[in-house]
């Protein structure tokens, strides 16, 4: 297995038109004529080398990222679209894995969203199988902000070796949280979040798990109540071009707190 693979992560570049003290802002809803949907753009950066994380020796504690597994033998990726079995089945095996993986005394899984890739994404074909459904998340950042426990994100493909659209994750000790980290509002019709995008830095380390199954869950720091977003980890999906299966993805991510 390749210790590392050339790939392209997309970055945020703020739009040279934009007032440097104007906060970055995307509606996710039809914006009112004559307003822009966003006050930024995001550029496609070639040749990032993206490195094994199953080899790389990270822990959680120094780097926020770690792989663990997971018992899926009676997770069948369609089961997923039922709320209620993922409270009743899933959520109390992955409750007992993250407390292991972890060491946490407890863990509360507060909210999940599947993703099903279209067949023509990153573009969107009306009417195709997808076309609706949340789809993968192209370009490098950190989730919602201000939260106030220790609070982590978990991912997993619901069919396995994933080789469509995987996941990357961005050591953040190679980060500059002063100068690399653009702070966007993202705006609904009844609420709105606060999150990073991320600049391109050439000394930024990514990491991917080759083959990921779906009995394995990445889990990556995004808020620690001592450390604050110090250990936050950048992430995205990235195309594995030639590499790549070819079959849509289909994955689940959650967020949960953590209690040590």
């Amino acid at each position: 297995m390749l210790d590392a693979i050339s790939a392209s992560i997309r970055y945020v570049r703020k739009d040279e038109k934009t007032n440097s003290d104007e906060k970055g802002y995307i509606l996710h809803y039809a914006a009112p004529p004559g307003f822009p949907q966003n006050n930024f753009t995001i550029k496609s950066h070639p040749g990032i080398k993206i490195h094994n994380l199953r080899t790389a020796g990270l822990k959680y504690k120094d780097h926020g990222i770690t792989i663990a597994s997971l018992d899926s033998s009676q997770m069948k990726p369609e089961y997923f679209d039922d709320d209620d079995w993922i409270e009743k089945v899933c959520l109390p095996e992955l409750h007992s894995c993250l407390c292991k993986a972890l060491g946490a005394q407890d863990v509360t899984i507060f909210d999940w969203m599947l993703r099903k890739r279209a067949a023509s994404f990153p573009r969107r074909n009306i009417g195709e199988k997808n076309e609706d459904q949340p789809q993968p998340s192209l370009s490098a950042h950190i989730g919602e902000l201000g939260f106030s426990p220790s609070f982590g994100g978990i991912w997993k493909p619901l069919e396995g070796p994933c080789r469509d659209f995987p996941m990357a994750y961005c050591d953040p000790k190679s980060v500059d949280r002063e100068k690399d980290l653009f702070i966007v509002d993202e705006v609904f019709p009844t609420v709105a979040n606060e999150v990073f995008q991320v600049h391109y830095n050439p000394k930024h380390k990514w990491y991917w798990v080759p083959d990921q199954l779906d009995s394995e869950i990445t889990i990556f720091m995004a808020y620690h109540s001592e450390k604050g977003q110090e250990l936050a980890v950048p992430h995205c999906s990235f195309d594995l071009g030639a590499a790549g299966s070819g079959i849509p993805r289909q994955s689940i991510e959650f967020r949960a707190f953590v209690f040590y």
